[in-house]
């Protein structure tokens, strides 16, 4: 069982220091992003759909707390065992309901002076997931075929995982803060985590390095003002 003390102090610190900040924090806006993490030998495509909040001191620095759902493509395996008498397949799929809190930092490593026309951004993210995987295995015994059988089992798990996010706003107009993003996403969550202390003896499940783009929709209030 996760223990969720340590987590929970975190998550405290991270919440009085966002109500701290809210002092200079000047703007909220609500968004709404969908992505897809690219697959691997291990696991199928990733798409993720987001939605939350953006608080903070724009084009500064700000506060995105978030949900997420994220569904895996099936991921389809076949082993053939005992001098090919018997076909193993395994199909695995995953899914999570994600939430997050990132910190949004613009245009790091330049001249906080000069003009900023060019607005991007880094967000390191603390996420936490709880993930519901589902194994479908089936043993063919072409030999013995009384020996042949089919299981299915689903196992939920919680995960604590960082990811980071880098992204380029688009601003819609010169008198508000509707923007649109797009970013490039790197964490390592894995969807099927729960499988790999019960998976079948010839089916190896490992950690999932995932990388993905996206696409934001943010809408807020007035567009903040440049700073001389």
């Amino acid at each position: 069982m996760m223990k969720f003390y340590n987590l929970r102090n975190a998550v405290l610190c991270l919440l009085f220091l966002l109500c701290f900040f809210n002092v200079k924090a000047q703007e909220m806006r609500a968004f709404g992003n969908y992505s897809m993490y690219f697959g691997n030998k291990n696991t199928g495509t990733i798409r993720s759909v987001e939605a939350g909040i953006d608080y903070g001191d724009f084009p500064s620095v700000a506060f995105q707390l978030s949900a997420s759902y994220l569904n895996s493509d099936n991921k389809d395996k076949e082993h053939y065992d005992y001098d090919n008498y018997v076909l193993e397949k395994l199909s695995t799929k995953g899914s999570a309901i994600n939430s997050s809190l990132g910190l949004k930092v613009y245009n790091v490593f330049l001249d906080q002076d000069e003009e900023k026309t060019f607005i991007y951004y880094i967000m390191p993210k603390l996420n936490l997931a709880r993930i519901r995987a589902t194994e479908n295995f089936s043993s063919t015994d072409y030999f013995y075929p009384s020996h042949s059988f089919d299981e299915e089992r689903s196992i939920s798990s919680w995960q604590v995982y960082f990811g980071i996010e880098i992204g380029y706003e688009f601003f819609l107009s010169e008198n508000n803060s509707n923007s649109i993003a797009v970013c490039a996403s790197y964490n390592r969550i894995n969807l099927t985590k729960g499988l790999s202390k019960i998976s079948h003896e010839n089916f190896q499940y490992g950690r999932h390095d995932s990388y993905g783009v996206g696409l934001s929709f943010y809408l807020g209030v007035k567009k903040p003002s440049k700073k001389n």
